[in-house]
Parts: C-alpha cells; structure tokens; sequence
C-alpha cells in the first residue's frame, strides 16, 4: 500500500534544511542547487581516472623505506583535491555544463538542468504544473536508532502525454525537491522498493580513488613522518 508523505513526518524528511523554509508560501519560488561532481564519465575516462589514481596511490608501496616513497607519499597527499577538481572539471566538459545547475519549484512550475541524465537537450527543462499528471516517490525504508527512515531513491514525473521523466537521488536533491512539490500539493503517490545496482559501477568508480587514497596515504604518512 502507498504510503503517503506528510511534511511535518521525520520519517521522510529528517535533517531537511531548505534556506528560507520556515517563509515558504503559495507564491514561493523555490531554488535548489545541483551537484554535478557524482554525474557519471564514460568507461574509458572513468576506468583511466581509476587506476591513475590507485596506481599513484599504492606506488610508494614498490619502494619501501626510501627517499622516493617518502617524496611519492607526499605528492599523493595533494592527490586527492587534484582528482576531485580534474573530474568535476571533465563531467562539466562532457555534459557541456555552464554556470551553476539549480532546480526551480513553484506552485505552477518545475524546472530542473536537462542534459544526458535525463535524455534531454542541454539546457533547462521546465514542467507546468498542469502538464503533470503523477508523481511517483520511490523509497527504500531502513531503521535508525529505533525509528525508522525512508530514504527517497527516485521521482518518476509521469506527463499527461504519456511520457516519464527519472529522477534519481544521486543526481538530485530529492528530498528537497519532493518536500517542495508536496508543499505545493503536486499529485503524488509513492512506491517502495529495493534499492537500485545500476548505479553501483558509478558509485565504485567515483569512491574507490577516493577511499585508496585516504586509507593508504595515511597509513604511509603516519609510517613514514611520525
């Protein structure tokens, strides 16, 4: 059975912080920013990002107790801020992202960035209000410290043509945005599920650099300068 969504249940909007909330009105006109930094790379970029940074990452481990791994452990230090600047700066190239991307709700509008996430021409994709014909929440429930959390997964946006439009919370600030659209009393119904592999190669190629280079750089530091 749907389970419907209340603005004031924690259980769906716990830790919700929207600048201005507390003002919202029927004449508010919501905007929301969008990071891109998670938007994914094809393979080949993304496999080459991969095993530059972890083959740079493990290289002092070819050298132990030298001046050269003591010289690689420190350049790695300084890996990790040139890693996330050089992907956000290739995601923004490869989806021809200008400017800052931010989402805009309204009581008579939605308007999100269209690009390849979304399988729309470059640009903003602004949906009225009556174009809408159903919102479809999908959530995955978890417990916490004996209460429980239904973390918001994806918004299919069904239009009157026919046509179905995915958000996924991995490119978008669902929880800000579905509390908005409930606020504004947008048609919604919800749909419980599991949670979704297909975003589990991205999510690999995106953390693993990260995760190598903070636990192998760090236990190299504290080997090697303390």
């Amino acid at each position: 059975m749907a389970k419907k969504i209340e603005l004031d249940d924690k259980s769906w909007f716990y830790n919700l912080h929207i600048k201005g909330m507390r003002n919202f009105n029927a004449q508010s006109d919501v905007s929301l920013y969008v990071a891109n930094i998670a938007y994914p790379l094809p393979f080949g970029i993304s496999l080459s990002l991969l095993i530059f940074m972890v083959g740079l990452t493990v290289l002092p481990l070819n050298f132990p107790n030298t001046e050269l791994a003591r010289a690689l452990v420190l350049i790695n230090v300084g890996l990790l801020p040139v890693y996330l600047i050089g992907r956000y700066w290739l995601v923004r190239r490869h989806y021809g992202i200008s400017g800052t991307l931010r989402c805009y709700v309204s009581q008579q509008r939605l308007a999100i960035p269209a690009n390849a996430i979304i399988k729309k021409p470059l640009g903003t994709f602004e949906l009225q209000r009556d174009d809408i014909a159903r919102l479809t929440v999908k959530y995955k429930s978890q417990m916490h410290r004996l209460h429980v959390r239904n973390h918001i997964t994806a918004c299919d946006i069904k239009l009157k043509n026919g046509e179905v439009i995915t958000l996924n919370a991995m490119y978008f600030p669902l929880k800000q945005i579905v509390y908005l659209l409930r606020f504004f009393d947008y048609p919604m119904t919800t749909q419980h599920g599991n949670w979704s592999w297909t975003f589990l190669p991205n999510i690999i190629a995106l953390t693993l650099p990260v995760l190598t280079n903070v636990v192998v750089t760090g236990m190299l530091v504290k080997h090697y300068f303390f």
